[in-house]
């Protein structure tokens, strides 16, 4: 069986999820509205915000953001719905020099609207503590 070359929504998806992680390391709350629904659910825990406090919340992240990494990422693609998964990797350093990393398990689905794929739920699980690479 030969492998499938990812569709052209794959790829829009795979790519609009790259420019999620620049926007995020950059702080840029302006390419985050390109990307992200005005309706759009932002669930972490037992919390879930809207798009303006998501953006917010990115903001206003304390310290340097040293680095925003994904891996395993997936892309699925049901009509005009698109589902991303995978693992982020944050890594920040806070006002008192400590570095800490942050990693993540999310699923964001998509909506594909007038052509435009924009990001309508994003859903973020913490991943255990043994998932963080050691300390350097």
């Amino acid at each position: 069986m030969t492998p499938q070359q990812p569709t052209e929504d794959v790829q829009a998806l795979l790519s609009l999820e790259q420019s999620i992680v620049r926007a995020i390391h950059a702080r840029d709350t302006r390419a985050l509205e390109g990307l992200m629904a005005k309706d759009l659910v932002f669930r972490m825990g037992d919390t879930q915000t809207d798009r303006a406090t998501f953006l917010d919340n990115v903001a206003s992240i304390p310290g340097t953001i040293l680095s925003v990494e994904t891996e395993s990422v997936s892309a699925h693609v049901f009509g005009d719905t698109g589902v991303l998964m995978g693992t982020q990797r944050a890594r920040v350093r806070l006002p008192d020099g400590t570095e800490v990393t942050d990693v993540g398990h999310f699923t964001d689905v998509c909506q594909r609207r007038d052509g435009h794929w924009w990001v309508v739920l994003a859903h973020n699980v913490a991943a255990p503590e043994d998932s963080a690479p050691a300390p350097r």
